[in-house]
């Protein structure tokens, strides 16, 4: 028997699933520890749309599943239909989050989907269970037929014939995770290892918390539970003889680090890094709790891993609209401070147009989040995802949600499987709360925000604006009131992002779908669509850097007013950026080594922690300093250029996944340093 299990991700824009694709790994190694079989099982494990369609062509599999999510839902759709057309007796799955949870919703989804035979449900976090359970009954059966003779555990079909829905009973978790073979040691990931995608891991399955908009929170999915340390330890030791040293490590937890047990698999991986000096970053979401733990957890990681402070809001109001009880601010602010002391990062989390979420409270939350010290604040928007408590029709009505639909970032194409693929998400752009205009204005900010203040991207003049009474929120608040004043290519690209953002919008999945096709080549070619925040911060910092430093120079200026030696404190910072700061092309920028001509000794003052202002590190007279491109930032730079293309998509898929600090120049600093103290 022929099985495909595929997770796609589009990739003609660029790769938009930048991972191993875990999960049909997990259903493929428990099928084949478990599955009973007097004939040998050929399983094979997919992410790329091109390669599947090729093993299709090949030979048709007697089995085809395939996990939904928002952003490749009808790839995978267009694919079993593609494939049925090949072989109709092929049996095809489909699972994943991507499931509506009322009962109603849920029989109207399956009955879009007539190309779909079985769908293991959502809310069943336990898919391999529910897969082998399929599986089981089309190996004794031999027929699609007889694989819907009778309910199974975790699935639910449309009988053909008749219409009829058949719903099977829950599925135990599984309280070992063990229980399921590691798909990394099994081999069945060995073919990922030389495409550039990032390794995954999940250490912890399950989430105690119960955000109303997120598709973790159901209650089947409320109890963590999680593979051994010695399980962990050998996939680690198994990746990292394997991978290019140059690729990050993600975790697919909800909560990594709030746990005991994540300490010691700190403790391991600070091991690794030190023999292999990898992993050099970590991706995963943090724990919602725990702080004193986490931190912990990041200082054994040795600061590659951020904390993700995600509190989604900071309103009374929202937080009990949405089921959830945040650290208190006064908490996330000691933590820090502790952060900050050990030289590590975390950034804060919001989302925009949560139910009772007004555009005063939002704004007061990024200059909270700020204040805490937090490394960048990202705003999200608002998804009313399958799977998720806020997308059920009495939450819509209950907190008076407009919706529009749009493209989901770069998930577009056409594969030669039949016609153009558009996955499109449905987005809160309104509540009783929080205007149409309101979004948009936050929208622009966030922009702002992004492009100046991502992982301190600009900390030392932002840093230097403190000295002179300028909170950071405040800097960026007036950049939005000037934004008249900016150097024209930074002035068109904020307009031009204002414009996408409601272009990009419609009142149905049909029309958003229409506008697509219409404009496919501009969309495949990145003149259009795209995450709009990436795409236009990645041109905020990387395309027109030297006009977007210039602009929050002259916002700062105008703030501090015109005293001579502020002025001339500003103007070396500024210098500073201009020469450590790389910007497109890289190819021109990684082989450029300019000077930085500075009155002041700014990086001795960052090593001192700013413990003394600027004014007090001033040279006896104006110095030039070197700089240059350290190897193993180049590396970095270039193989993730190779991986993911040098355009703002490209860009704002493998950045997130670096330090700022990663995209650099150095300061040579060769000479004896001698400073005025004032």
């Amino acid at each position: 028997m022929r099985i495909f299990l595929a997770d796609l991700g589009h990739n003609l824009v660029t790769v938009t699933s930048d991972t191993y694709p875990l999960g049909v790994g997990y259903l493929a190694a428990f099928a084949k520890a478990y599955a009973k079989s007097d004939e040998p099982l050929e399983i094979r494990i997919f992410r790329d749309p091109d390669e599947l369609k090729q093993a299709i062509d090949t030979a048709a599999p007697d089995l085809l599943g395939l996990s939904s999510y928002s952003w490749n839902h009808h790839l995978a759709l267009q694919f079993a239909r593609y494939a049925k057309a090949r072989a109709p007796g092929m049996l095809t799955l489909m699972g994943g989050p991507n499931f509506p949870l009322t009962t109603e919703e849920q029989d109207d989804w399956m009955r879009t989907m007539p190309e779909i035979d079985i769908h293991v449900r959502g809310p069943t976090y336990e898919g391999e269970r529910a897969f082998l359970a399929v599986l089981q009954r089309f190996i004794d059966t031999g027929s699609i037929a007889g694989v819907m003779a009778e309910a199974l555990p975790g699935n639910q079909w449309v009988v053909p014939a008749t219409g009829e829905i058949v719903r099977g009973p829950e599925v135990p978790r599984i309280r070992d995770l063990d229980e399921i073979p590691s798909p990394y040691q099994t081999g069945l990931m060995d073919k990922f290892f030389p495409t550039g995608l990032f390794a995954l891991l999940q250490l912890t399955r399950g989430c105690p918390f119960t955000c109303q908009f997120c598709n973790s929170s159901v209650n089947s999915n409320s109890k963590a539970f999680r593979h051994s340390l010695d399980r962990m330890r050998a996939d680690l030791d198994y990746i990292v003889a394997r991978i290019d040293h140059a690729s990050p490590l993600c975790f697919a937890d909800d909560n990594f680090g709030m746990y005991l047990q994540d300490v010691e698999l700190a403790d391991y991986l600070g091991q690794l890094m030190d023999r292999h000096d990898w992993p050099k970053y970590i991706r995963t979401t943090t724990g919602k709790n725990k702080g004193e733990r986490i931190i912990e957890v990041m200082k054994r990681a040795k600061g590659r891993l951020p904390m993700t402070a995600a509190v989604q809001s900071l309103s009374p109001i929202v937080l009990k609209n949405i089921q959830r009880d945040n650290i208190k601010l006064e908490t996330y602010a000691q933590i820090q401070a502790e952060l900050h002391a050990k030289g590590m990062q975390s950034y804060g989390e919001l989302i925009l147009c949560m139910p009772g979420e007004t555009k005063q409270s939002f704004m007061d939350a990024v200059d909270q989040l700020i204040e805490t010290g937090v490394s960048r604040v990202a705003a999200h928007q608002l998804m009313l995802l399958h799977g998720a408590p806020l997308a059920n029709p009495d939450q819509r009505q209950k907190f008076g949600f407009k919706t529009l639909y749009r493209v989901v970032a770069r998930c577009l194409g056409d594969y030669g499987i039949g016609g153009t693929v558009v996955e499109t998400e449905e987005m809160v752009v309104q509540s009783e709360s929080f205007s149409f205009q309101d979004y948009l204005d936050t929208r622009v900010f966030h922009l702002l925000l992004t492009i100046y203040y991502y992982e301190d991207n600009f900390a030392y003049l932002f840093r230097f604006g403190r000295e002179m009474g300028l909170r950071p929120y405040q800097i960026v608040v007036h950049a939005q009131k000037r934004l008249q004043e900016a150097p024209k290519a930074f002035r068109d690209a904020v307009a031009d992002y204002l414009a996408e953002n409601q272009a990009e919008l419609f009142e149905s999945r049909e029309e958003c779908v229409a506008w697509a096709e219409e404009n496919y080549d501009r969309l495949i070619s990145g003149e259009l669509g795209g995450n709009l925040l990436s795409k236009y911060s990645m041109i905020g910092r990387f395309f027109v850097l030297k006009e977007a430093l210039a602009f929050l120079h002259d916002t700062i200026s105008d703030m501090i007013g015109p005293e001579a030696e502020a002025q001339d404190m500003l103007a070396s910072l500024t210098g500073y950026y201009t020469a450590v700061m790389l910007d497109s092309p890289f190819a021109r920028a990684l082989n450029a080594t300019p000077d930085w001509v500075t009155s002041y000794d700014v990086e001795t003052w960052a090593a001192a922690d700013f413990a003394r202002p600027l004014a007090s590190y001033r040279f006896a007279e104006p110095q030039v300093f070197a700089t240059t491109i350290d190897p193993r930032a180049r590396a970095i730079l270039t193989q993730r250029l190779q991986t993911f293309g040098e355009h703002p998509a490209g860009l704002g898929r493998f950045t997130r996944s670096l330090f700022a600090g990663d995209m650099r120049r150095r300061v040579v600093d060769a000479r004896e340093k001698i400073w005025q103290v004032g």
